[in-house]
């Protein structure tokens, strides 16, 4: 290959990654969501639990390969939880709600057709969170053991629900790591605002061993959401 073919060919390459880079664009997205768990017993049925509502704050990054697909990778600070009337077998005594605190790492596989005078945002793909802490509520005080303290306290959240967590009343909520699905469908204008309807749903099973043991119900995440976005 002689120079000039060479020259052309950086060239080339040169304005091809500028241009890649000129069309990346970054995010941010503020929400509220609905969180629930569907957790199950040993014998499959399911408790019944209804949703807390939280906010959801991210930033992400669109990395385009077509002008249609993107993979839209983020970092989300999400409030979860879930409530459960009358006992609890999740919780602790009567009337048991949590509320906590997860950072979520969403990978999506973004497709935006144009569509009238904007673009429709149809998403799917990974997430893993980790669980940071949080705090629970009952209507009534709790018996722990011998001590007695009022129906709220910490959140833990450990592989296993033997070891103490931050305090006489903190509870053992689940395992730290969670991972599951995102999916959202949602609206873009001016290439630069968007909504969107969000949608989470929970693989890991969260519920920790006790020792050697480990329970046979299950307990995962699973959410509802509407976020408003900004490009730039």
């Amino acid at each position: 290959m002689n120079l000039k073919k060479l020259l052309a060919t950086f060239a080339f390459i040169t304005v091809a990654n500028y241009s890649c880079i000129a069309q990346i664009k970054w995010n941010a997205n503020a929400g509220l969501t609905y969180s629930n768990v569907v957790a199950k017993d040993r014998d499959g049925n399911t408790a019944n639990t209804s949703s807390v509502p939280g906010i959801y704050l991210g930033l992400g990054i669109d990395l385009p390969f077509s002008q249609l697909f993107a993979v839209r990778p983020a970092i989300v600070y999400a409030k979860r939880g879930f409530k459960q009337p009358g006992s609890s077998h999740i919780g602790w005594g009567k009337d048991f709600e949590a509320k906590t605190s997860y950072i979520e790492l969403p990978v999506d596989f973004l497709y935006s057709p144009t569509i009238g005078p904007g673009n429709l945002l149809l998403a799917v793909g990974p997430y893993v969170g980790y669980g940071t802490g949080g705090r629970w509520t009952t209507s009534q005080t709790v018996v722990v053991g011998d001590i007695a303290f009022d129906g709220q306290g910490d959140i833990a959240f450990q592989n296993d629900a033997i070891i103490s967590g931050k305090g006489t009343n903190s509870h053992t909520y689940a395992k730290p790591w969670d991972y599951g699905l995102h999916f959202r469908i949602g609206y873009a204008l001016f290439g630069q605002y968007s909504v969107s309807l969000d949608v989470q749903r929970g693989i890991a099973d969260l519920q920790p061993r006790w020792g050697d043991f480990k329970p046979e119900s299950t307990v995962r995440n699973k959410s509802l959401g509407i976020t408003a976005g900004y490009s730039f």
